[in-house]
């Protein structure tokens, strides 16, 4: 590794960069990232022991159409489903156990599956249901999913969202997607709701969307062992805690002269489009950093680097006890024979779902598209059909990371 990519720990008072228009706030601990300096590739077995698999049963009851989010507890697995409007629930070793499919006009029914959470002692699953000012989070009993009860909510228009532990508070990414707190039209990156109401925006700006927006990414948020909420943004190198309702920054990226111009985020969403994808104007620039891990022992976070016309998703990950980095574009699969790459993003593919569980690195890997069409036996796990559900991939991180 180079030793230029090391992490940085800048010791200075807070200060202020000029973009986007506006005073974008830095961290206190810059990462500075030279993208053309990435390694062509990384293989796996520099990062962990062992690979073990959780293939998602797959059978007429279990067929998943188009899994939005997978959520590991310590009892069950949880897929969101968001053609079938559905939530799936395996034990942890994929076992089909139960599903949740209440979408209906009823009482105790979600006219849309909005978002999922899952509550820590897996007791009951909350489904936000979006229906304009009736909008309502409706709480099931897990795994009967019998009707348990329901309040109402004010949902802003949004990808994502977490819940802060212990307080009722949520946070919404909104992506300049265009919402209403009071008579204020905001396209604001966070929308806070307390009490069941928008209290709250973070991060406001007002753009032309002529009804139509765009996202990097489908998921902005991770959340560490301690149950810290981290935001990325869309037009920001920096990375934010969210705690009572406000953002404290945490950690920036310094792409150098290698970033692209954050300005272009105050511009109608149709400029920045033209901006991000006609042309060659952002070729050879970085954009869109995402933290997928940001715990006491490991940082990790992608972010995308323009070359030839397309976007690579580039990986950076630093382990504090050892002091080592890997910058790469690449994570070559050395250890089994399934699948060929490994990805560590929150959002790849647009399965939404948290990198690090416990010691474990965490893939998704959808047969569909990995097997391009073949049937692929994997050792002690069986054939895996192009059709089949997705197959979640532990990788367990090497003793010196993480002790």
């Amino acid at each position: 590794m180079k030793s230029f990519l090391n992490l940085i720990l800048v010791v200075t008072a807070l200060f202020f960069l000029k973009t986007c228009g506006e005073k974008e706030p830095l961290a206190d601990n810059t990462l500075t990232i030279n993208p053309h300096e990435a390694d062509q590739s990384v293989l796996l077995s520099a990062l962990v022991d062992s690979v073990t698999y959780i293939p998602l049963e797959t059978n007429k009851n279990s067929l998943m159409a188009r899994t939005r989010e997978i959520i590991i507890k310590n009892k069950y697995i949880y897929a969101v489903d968001r053609d079938l409007k559905a939530v799936f629930v395996f034990d942890k070793k994929g076992k089909f156990v139960s599903k949740l499919s209440k979408h209906g006009s009823g009482p105790d029914e979600y006219g849309i599956l909005y978002q999922v959470l899952v509550d820590e002692e897996e007791e009951y699953i909350e489904v936000f249901d979006y229906r304009g000012e009736k909008s309502r989070i409706i709480q099931y009993e897990n795994i009967t999913f019998e009707y348990l009860n329901e309040q109402e909510i004010s949902l802003p228009f949004a990808n994502t969202m977490r819940k802060e532990k212990d307080k009722d508070i949520y946070y919404f990414s909104a992506q300049q997607q265009e919402n209403t707190i009071g008579s204020k039209i905001t396209n604001a990156d966070i929308l806070v709701v307390k009490g069941g109401k928008i209290q709250n925006s973070l991060f406001d700006k007002h753009i032309i969307t002529e009804g139509s927006t765009f996202s990097p990414n489908s998921e902005s948020f991770t959340t560490n062992k301690q149950g810290d909420i981290f935001i990325s943004l869309m037009y920001n190198n920096t990375f934010f805690r969210l705690s009572d309702m406000q953002a404290e920054p945490v950690l920036t990226v310094d792409f150098g002269n290698y970033g692209i111009d954050h300005s272009i985020g105050l511009n109608s969403t149709k400029e920045q489009q033209e901006y991000l994808y006609a042309g060659d104007q952002t070729k050879g620039l970085a954009s869109f950093p995402v933290l997928n891990i940001y715990d006491s022992n490991i940082t990790a976070l992608t972010y995308y680097f323009k070359t030839a016309g397309r976007n690579q998703l580039n990986l950076y990950i630093h382990f504090k006890n050892t002091n080592q980095t890997f910058h790469t574009r690449d994570i070559i699969n050395d250890l089994t024979n399934y699948p060929e790459k490994v990805y560590l993003s929150s959002y790849y593919y647009a399965v939404n779902h948290e990198v690090l569980h416990e010691n474990y690195l965490v893939d998704i890997v959808l047969p569909w598209h990995s097997n391009e069409g073949k049937t692929i036996e994997i050792p002690g796990v069986g054939k895996i059909e192009p059709e089949d559900n997705p197959v979640i991939v532990m990788m367990k991180l090497k003793d010196k990371y993480i002790q």
